[in-house]
């Protein structure tokens, strides 16, 4: 990595630091990852000529919490100033292959009913976006699911009669009539 590291220090500008995607999609092992991130911490948040930060080349490549994911969605909440929850329901990543550790860390309640501050959404919320975004159904449905007072928030008092009438639904009526009625 030194020799690598003077080749990225030639090329200062952001857009030649795309090192941590090619250790992504070379699946390198997640000791690897780490060092690449600690070595190169802007790597972390630079786009590539796509707009897809390293983190989108990551749950698109399938890589594993346990292979690097964890310390790329730790490094990369950390930059963007967020939690690792919002940075993982923003992106894409599958209720298995990692959201499912992020709600089993105590902190998270509080974090799953908060408002995330640059878009004005909450977890599930974004989790559901995937226009720009990548989303998992799993995802969405298990942090409806977690946070019921949020489900009050957006009516569920009368979600039935919402939900009875002939026109069609959303994708996010869907998930909170599934959430709601299981």
């Amino acid at each position: 990595l030194p020799a690598l590291e003077r080749t990225m220090d030639i090329h200062n500008n952001q857009r030649h630091r795309h090192i941590l995607r090619a250790t992504i999609l070379s699946d390198a092992p997640p000791h690897v990852i780490k060092d690449v991130i600690n070595r190169f911490p802007d790597s972390i948040n630079t786009p590539d000529c796509s707009g897809k930060y390293p983190i989108d080349i990551a749950v698109q490549h399938g890589l594993t919490w346990d292979g690097g994911m964890e310390d790329i969605v730790e490094a990369f909440a950390s930059a963007e100033e967020t939690t690792e929850l919002n940075v993982c329901s923003k992106h894409g990543v599958k209720w298995e292959n990692g959201m499912v550790n992020m709600m089993q860390r105590s902190h998270v309640v509080d974090i799953v009913e908060r408002m995330e501050v640059s878009t004005g959404l909450y977890p599930f919320m974004l989790a559901a976006v995937g226009e720009k975004y990548s989303y998992d159904l799993g995802s969405i449905y298990h942090l409806i699911k977690s946070s019921p007072k949020l489900v009050q928030h957006f009516g569920a008092d009368n979600v039935e009669e919402k939900f009875s009438g002939k026109r069609k639904r959303s994708f996010v009526e869907k998930i909170f009539a599934f959430a709601i009625f299981k």
